[in-house]
């Protein structure tokens, strides 16, 4: 396989993907962008469902589309072995779990081109339920509740221009050579921490509203909790690792908990802690009943409730992740 026929690589880091795998790529090869100049590598973690499988008949079909192995399993792990096995001097990572509406990566590498300055060109979600289930939907509601996630630009849009950080980016070969490959000891906020690495080269992080892709949102209570967890697990590691790639919005939820944990424990001790800490969590749960509220309007009444338990849920999950991160992340540097 002649590797310098392709303008750009293409990197889908996946696990057990078999229901989105399929839906991904066939969005890949209907781009704008001519599919002739990617080089499509699947680089998996050691799927133990079909999504092997899948890759290989698409393989058969398209020379350009191939599975690489990533022992390491995580993303950033796949992330560098996708830039090591193609020269392509524009590299983009892409997810598995979402759709790419025909534009994007014609107008991430338009971005690209367009000023030498952009490190990272992306753009934003059309966050979708994965199916017509009462808490599928509901979490896809969660993601474009500013309340609920935190309002990140590529969740809830905003206009083209330089941002902290885009999902799903475009990179140029020269930058990543410039700056190296993504950190192989974060199994998750390894692009927090690259974006921030990015920034501090000189380069810009450019976002653009036409570039879209359909998200799918966890499907269950359950798996968005564990998602959340992981997140702010991140986080905690990413305290010894880069301190400017955390936010303050990043930290909101481990203050909650915090307060949560404090004024348990306070009440127990000091009377007025117990009347402060009743008048704090109840004022959370007028916000986040306004909050709900004003996200479900064009929904229905249904979602109220659920996504008033799952912002709940969701916030108490990233900060005890982000309180087991700040325990486990002390061996990172």
């Amino acid at each position: 396989m002649n590797n310098n026929l392709y303008s750009v690589c293409v990197i889908i880091p996946t696990f057990n993907e078999e229901r989105f795998i399929a839906r991904c790529l066939d969005s890949v090869i209907s781009q704008t962008f001519p599919f002739k100049d990617m080089d499509v590598m699947v680089v998996d973690g050691g799927s133990s469902d079909k999504t092997r499988e899948i890759v290989h008949e698409y393989h058969l079909k398209y020379d350009n589309i191939r599975l690489i192995d990533n022992p390491g399993k995580i993303q950033s792990i796949a992330f560098n072995i996708g830039v090591a096995n193609s020269s392509a001097p524009y590299i983009i990572r892409l997810d598995a779990h979402a759709f790419y509406k025909p534009y994007y990566i014609e107008g991430c590498i338009k971005g690209l081109q367009e000023n030498p300055s952009r490190g990272n060109v992306g753009g934003q979600w059309d966050i979708q339920p994965q199916n017509s289930s009462l808490w599928a939907t509901t979490n896809a509601i969660l993601n474009y509740s500013k309340f609920g996630i935190g309002g990140a630009t590529y969740r809830v849009g905003a206009k083209a221009g330089n941002v902290d950080t885009v999902p799903f980016g475009a990179f140029p070969r020269k930058m990543i050579e410039e700056i190296g490959g993504m950190r192989e000891d974060l199994p998750r906020g390894e692009d927090n921490e690259y974006n921030t690495r990015i920034r501090k080269a000189g380069y810009d992080i450019y976002f653009d509203p036409q570039i879209e892709c359909v998200y799918y949102a966890r499907s269950t209570l359950e798996s968005s909790c564990k998602q959340m967890f992981a997140n702010g697990e991140s986080i905690g590691h990413l305290f010894y690792v880069d301190r400017d790639s955390i936010g303050l919005r990043h930290l909101v939820p481990l203050l909650f908990v915090l307060g949560i944990i404090f004024g348990i424990v306070g009440s127990l001790i000091f009377l007025p802690i117990f009347y402060a800490f009743i008048a704090g969590i109840s004022l959370y749960f007028l916000c986040d009943l306004v909050a709900s509220f004003l996200a479900i309007r064009n929904h229905g009444l249904k979602y109220l409730l659920p996504l008033f338990v799952l912002c709940f849920s969701v916030h108490v999950a990233y900060g005890i992740g982000t309180i087991k991160g700040l325990i486990t992340g002390r061996k990172l540097k």
